[in-house]
């Protein structure tokens, strides 16, 4: 069983009542207390200018001689002792508003400590799949809900699409008819290995009067015919090449590290061992082939595929099933 996981509204609605209601019962407290204290203060006050007054002006009364008004003497006791006892309006600000900008303060600060704690999962998912470093989205502490199941949804997606990749670029690369590597595929290799300046040979192969089994048997039984040639060639050559489908009924045979004359050999096994197979209805289904080899003037693949093909072309009207080689200074014909 997994471990639990908090739900991201449930912890923001804890979190803000908790702090709400922990900051407003605070301030209420505190600016009771405050309050009271200042009227406390106010009405001691008050009781001591009374008692002061009524003194001051007693004393006054006793004076002898005491002919004028003495309410401005009262006056300016009264004002002095407010002064001196009275607590100020900046006073009573400071009592107030600072303990509330604290708890403001306090507030803000865990607000923006929980918004980074929330933010930081999913900087991390978000990261990870912009640099496609899936392998780290186990390291992410997805602690509330919802970032654990959007890692987990991502993660997903990201295993389904590596799989689409992995079955799209197998459709572009292999032939769906045979199961063997297509002509783009080949095109690839050949230009590798010419770029690579890697000695190689190829064998490009043509089954002979391969329409007439169509137009005789039908289409469906000239697929079969290609398949099955298709594994008889790749059984023939194992891990000596590469086999591919140039297409049609066209095929080609990639040797690398590979002379000329081996991979003739390989040509003409082949070609013999095609020659005895029995197909549709005891007929068999032979193979002509043209054979080069790459030279140090060969810059592309196109290149080394004409010269095959033009070798190809030879064997086909010297009476087919048979083979044509083509090397850098020579031609000849194998039947």
């Amino acid at each position: 069983m997994g471990k639990f996981k908090l739900k991201l509204s449930f912890v923001i609605v804890s979190m803000t009542v908790i702090v709400v209601l922990a900051t407003f019962s605070i301030s209420i407290w505190g600016s009771y207390r405050n309050f009271n204290d200042i009227l406390m203060q106010n009405e001691i006050v008050m009781q001591e200018i009374s008692v002061i007054t009524e003194s001051f002006v007693q004393e006054k009364l006793r004076e002898p001689n005491q002919d004028k008004s003495i309410e401005p003497d009262v006056a300016r006791v009264i004002d002095k002792l407010l002064d001196e006892r009275v607590v100020s309006f900046n006073a009573l600000i400071k009592i107030i508003i600072v303990p509330s900008l604290v708890g403001l303060v306090i507030v803000f600060v865990l607000a923006v400590w929980l918004a980074s704690k929330i933010a930081r999962p999913l900087k991390e998912l978000s990261t990870s799949v912009e640099r496609e470093e899936i392998q780290k989205f186990e390291e992410i502490n997805d602690w509330f809900y919802e970032a654990h199941s959007l890692k987990k949804v991502v993660q997903n997606m990201a295993i389904s699409s590596e799989s689409k990749i992995v079955d799209l670029t197998n459709q572009l690369n292999v032939d769906s008819l045979t199961g063997i590597p297509n002509r783009r595929r080949m095109d690839q290799i050949l230009n590798e290995l010419i770029i690579n300046k890697v000695p190689h040979a190829i064998v490009l192969i043509d089954l002979d009067d391969f329409k007439s089994i169509n137009d005789t048997y039908g289409h469906i039984v000239g697929d079969e015919v290609l398949k099955a040639f298709a594994n008889h060639m790749q059984g023939n050559i194992e891990q000596q090449g590469l086999c591919f489908r140039y297409g049609g009924e066209e095929f080609m045979v990639i040797l690398p590290s590979t002379t000329i004359d081996e991979a003739l050999a390989l040509a003409e096994n082949l070609r013999i061992k095609q020659a005895m197979l029995d197909t549709v209805d005891g007929r068999h289904v032979t193979m002509s082939a043209g054979i080069t080899a790459f030279t140090a003037n060969i810059k592309t693949a196109n290149q080394i595929i004409t010269i095959a093909d033009r070798a190809l072309y030879k064997a086909k009207q010297s009476g087919r099933n048979c083979i044509c080689v083509v090397g850098e200074l020579s031609e000849r014909i194998i039947k």
